[in-house]
């Protein structure tokens, strides 16, 4: 018997077109100015939680190469719906597990735009624990998520910023800037946190 998907996804997958339309609405730069002036010249990116590929083909368009990794069928589907880039390989896969992604670090950034918050706070060590395995030396991890109560139907939980940076540093992962900005949907009571990582693999024990 098939297992439902987990809430999170369930929603996406329910509301996805006009999710994909406000999403790719927002632009790139504007979004994640925090994270322009460490961009990589050139390498791989991991972009988990994908979504409608917005941030993905900014990246691509950067001339980097792009692993999007999303679990909602139908939010691929919407990806697909602009043109493809062979910069872009896609992925069916979710975090802790992100079982299609070889054990090998390989990536200059991993990108985790929006999704920390709909991971069950017991999974969010393991998380960092794998994206931080799968990053270069100097590598960056950047990790955006909102402000937001418990929310069963969305699968959403609160996300401790002092928890995350502590976990972060036991992985080898410096914070080098962080921010808090308003919700750029223009959704009143919400707002948005963004840390960037550097990879520091003198800092692992």
């Amino acid at each position: 018997m098939t297992q439902p998907p987990p809430p999170a996804i369930a929603f996406y997958d329910r509301e996805a077109e006009a999710l994909a339309k406000a999403y790719d609405a927002i632009d790139f730069d504007k979004l994640h100015g925090l994270l322009l002036p460490f961009l990589p010249k050139e390498g791989r990116v991991l972009d988990v939680g994908a979504g409608s590929g917005r941030d993905a083909r900014a990246l691509a368009d950067r001339g980097l190469e792009v692993v999007a990794v999303e679990p909602s069928r139908a939010m691929r589907r919407e990806a697909a719906r602009h043109p493809p880039s062979p910069k872009i390989q896609w992925k069916d896969d979710r975090l802790p597990e992100l079982a299609t992604i070889p054990e090998d670090p390989s990536f200059s950034l991993i990108l985790v735009s929006a999704v920390w918050m709909h991971l069950p706070p017991l999974t969010r060590d393991e998380a960092l624990k794998r994206l931080a395995r799968l990053l270069l030396p100097e590598g960056h991890l950047y990790l955006t998520f909102r402000s937001v109560s418990d929310d069963p139907d969305r699968g959403m939980a609160p996300v401790s910023l002092p928890e995350t940076i502590r976990c972060a540093r036991q992985c080898g992962l410096s914070l080098l800037v962080s921010n808090t900005s308003e919700d750029l949907l223009g959704r009143s009571g919400i707002s948005w946190s963004a840390l960037l990582f550097r990879n520091i693999p003198s800092l692992k024990p």
